[in-house]
C-alpha cells in the first residue's frame, strides 16, 4: 500500500527532519537554520516532492504567523535608547547598503540581459534583507553588542527602503515598457503600505499593553500575545499594508511602552515559536525549482548575486566609514547582510502579477529570488555567525537561565555571620536579631549543628503572645529545617528546589554540615538581574 502523505504528515515529516537535522548540523558548527533549508529542498519540488506546490500553499497560514512573530521579536530589540545610540548611524547606514545593492544589480542585471526594466525592478528587491534566518543565527549563538545592535536594526528598517525603491523601480518600468508617462502617483502604494502598517501596528500595542495590564492569568499572556501578531496578519493582507513592518511596529511600541513587563511576553513567545520556524525555513527551501530556470536566468542570478554581495558589503563598509563606527561593523556588518526571504519573495510575486504581460519579467524575476533565496539563504547563516564570532559577540546575551546554570550557591548566597544558641532565652535572641540586618537566623546546637531557623514571621507571632517571654528559649520558636544545599551546589539545582518545595530560602552548609549562609530566592533574582545589565552595558560599550 502506497502512504499518501497528507498535510498533517507533511508538517510532522518537516518539524522532526528539520529539528534532527538541525541537531547534526549544530555539531557540524553549521546554524541550524541551514539544515532546516536543506531538509525543505530534499522534501520539495527539486528532491522527493513530498512537500508539493499545493502543499506549501496549504501551509501559508503557519509561515505568514512565523514572519509575524519574528517581526514582533525583532521590534522588541528596537527601544529608544538604541535609536538614541545607533539612530543617525543606522539610516545611513541603511541607505548605504540599500543603495549600494540597488545600484549594483541594476548596474550588472541591465548589462548582462539587456533588459532594463527587468534590471531595475531586480536591484530594488535586491535592497531587502530578510530578518528570520539572520535573527535566528543571533537567537542561537546568544550574540550583544555593537554589531548585533546595528544588524537588528538594519533588518527592521530595511523593509521599508525596499518597499519604497520597488516603487519607483516599478513605477518606471511599466513607463517603459508600456510607453507611458511616470507620475508621482505611482509612489502612493509603497508610502501607504509602509504608514498603514506603522499605525496598524502601533494600534495593536497599545491595546495589547492595555490588556496586559489587566490580565491577571500569566498563562493567558501567549494566546492574547499570538492572537494579536495573527490578527496583524490578518488585517495587513486585507488591507494591504506591509505586515512584517506592522509587526516590528507592534513589538517596538510595546517593548518601549511596558519595560520589564515586556520582557517576560517576548521570552514567553520565544519559548512558542521554535516548532513554527522549522516549518518555515523547510518551506523555503521545499518551494524551490531548480530546472524552471533557463540560462538567461542563470546568468540574471549570477548578476543579481554578485551585485547584491559587493552593494551590500560596499554599502555597509562605506556606511560605517562615515559614521565612524566601531571597528567590528566596518570590517564584518557586510558578512550579515546575506539572507533575503520574505519580503523579497513577496515583491518578486508582486511582480509576477503586475507584470504578467511581460513574460520575461515575470517570470524571470519569480524564479531568479526564489533560487537565489535558497543559495543566499544557506550561506547567510554562516556568514552571520562567522561575522559575530570574529566580532566576539557570542554568548554575551546571557538570560537568567544561562546564569543559573553557570552560577554557583556560593556565587550568590548571604554568608550567616550571627548564630543563635539553641537555649538563649528571648532577649538574646531579640539582641542578636535587632543587631543585624538578615530576615532568617540558624539556631545550633552545643556542638554547632543545626537545629533549625529562626524567621521574622515566627518570631512575630511570639511577640503578639502575653506574658510568656521569660519562659522562651531560641529552641522553643526554631522553625525545622528540612532542605539543604552545599556553596558548590549548582544555583539551577538549588532554584529548582526551593520551587518544587515553595520555599523562599534555603539554608547553606559546609562539609562539616555546619552553617555557612542562606540563599534567599529573592537575594537570587536580584544578583541575576544585576550581573545580566553588568554583562549587557559591557557588551553595548563603544569599541
Amino acid at each position: 500500500m502506497k502512504l499518501q502523505f497528507n498535510i498533517m504528515l507533511t508538517v510532522a515529516l518537516a518539524v522532526l527532519l528539520g529539528t534532527f537535522g538541525a541537531r547534526l548540523f549544530k555539531r557540524l558548527k553549521i546554524p541550524q537554520v541551514v539544515a532546516y533549508i536543506v531538509i525543505g529542498v530534499l522534501l520539495g519540488e527539486s528532491g522527493l516532492k513530498i512537500i508539493n506546490s499545493a502543499t506549501a500553499d496549504g501551509l501559508t497560514p503557519l509561515s505568514l504567523l512565523a514572519l509575524g512573530i519574528i517581526g514582533f521579536m525583532i521590534g522588541g530589540e528596537l527601544k529608544l535608547e538604541v535609536f538614541r545610540r545607533q539612530g543617525k548611524r543606522a539610516m545611513i547606514i541603511l541607505l548605504a547598503e540599500g543603495m549600494g545593492a540597488f545600484v549594483i544589480v541594476t548596474a550588472l542585471v541591465g548589462l548582462i540581459t539587456r533588459n532594463w526594466a527587468l534590471a531595475l525592478l531586480l536591484g530594488a528587491i535586491s535592497s531587502a534583507t530578510a530578518p528570520a534566518a539572520t535573527v535566528d543565527v543571533l537567537w542561537e549563538y546568544r550574540t550583544l553588542g555593537a554589531l548585533t545592535t546595528m544588524v537588528l536594526a538594519i533588518v527592521a528598517l530595511d523593509d521599508g527602503l525596499a518597499l519604497l525603491l520597488y516603487g519607483f523601480a516599478s513605477a518606471v518600468a511599466r513607463t517603459m515598457l508600456d510607453h507611458s508617462r511616470f507620475s508621482l502617483l505611482t509612489l502612493a502604494r509603497p508610502l501607504y503600505e509602509i504608514v498603514g502598517a506603522l499605525i496598524l501596528g502601533g494600534g495593536v500595542a497599545l491595546v495589547f499593553r492595555w490588556a496586559t495590564r489587566r490580565m491577571r492569568e500569566r498563562e493567558m499572556t501567549l494566546a492574547l500575545a499570538l492572537g494579536c501578531i495573527l490578527l496583524l496578519v490578518g488585517v495587513s493582507q486585507a488591507t494591504g499594508v506591509d505586515m512584517i513592518l506592522s509587526a516590528m511596529a507592534f513589538g517596538s511600541l510595546f517593548a518601549n511602552i511596558a519595560g520589564r513587563d515586556g520582557d517576560e511576553v517576548f521570552t514567553t513567545v520565544q519559548r512558542f515559536a521554535p516548532p513554527i520556524f522549522v516549518l518555515f525555513f523547510v518551506l523555503v527551501g521545499a518551494r524551490l525549482k531548480i530546472s524552471a530556470m533557463t540560462g538567461m536566468m542563470w546568468l540574471a542570478a549570477i548578476g543579481y548575486v554578485v551585485g547584491r554581495t559587493g552593494g551590500k558589503f560596499t554599502g555597509a563598509w562605506l556606511g560605517s566609514k562615515l559614521t565612524q563606527a566601531p571597528e567590528a561593523l566596518r570590517r564584518f556588518l557586510g558578512f550579515c547582510l546575506f539572507s533575503q526571504a520574505g519580503v523579497a519573495i513577496g515583491l518578486a510575486v508582486l511582480s509576477s502579477q503586475a507584470f504578467a504581460g511581460h513574460p520575461e519579467i515575470g517570470a524571470t524575476i519569480i524564479t531568479v529570488v526564489t533560487a537565489t533565496t535558497f543559495l543566499v539563504q544557506v550561506i547567510g547563516p554562516s556568514a552571520v555567525k562567522y561575522a559575530v564570532t570574529k566580532a566576539g559577540e557570542v554568548g554575551r546575551n546571557v538570560t537568567v537561565e544561562d546564569l543559573l546554570a553557570t552560577f554557583r550557591v556560593k556565587d550568590v548566597m548571604s554568608p550567616s555571620r550571627s548564630t543563635i544558641r539553641a537555649q538563649a532565652p528571648l532577649p538574646e535572641v531579640m539582641d542578636t536579631i535587632a543587631r543585624s540586618e538578615a530576615v532568617y537566623f540558624p539556631v545550633v546546637e552545643e556542638n554547632g549543628s543545626l537545629l533549625g531557623v529562626i524567621t521574622l514571621e515566627r518570631l512575630k507571632a511570639v511577640l503578639n503572645l502575653p506574658d510568656v517571654g521569660s519562659f522562651i528559649v531560641a529552641e522553643d520558636i526554631v522553625e525545622p529545617v528540612h532542605f539543604t544545599v552545599q556553596p558548590d551546589t549548582s544555583l539551577q539545582e538549588a532554584n529548582q528546589l526551593m520551587k518544587d518545595r515553595g520555599r523562599d530560602f534555603l539554608v547553606v552548609l559546609d562539609a562539616d554540615q555546619r552553617v555557612t549562609g542562606f540563599l534567599v530566592a529573592r537575594q537570587v533574582v536580584r544578583v541575576l538581574e544585576a550581573e545580566i545589565a553588568r554583562r549587557r552595558q559591557t557588551a553595548l560599550q563603544p569599541a
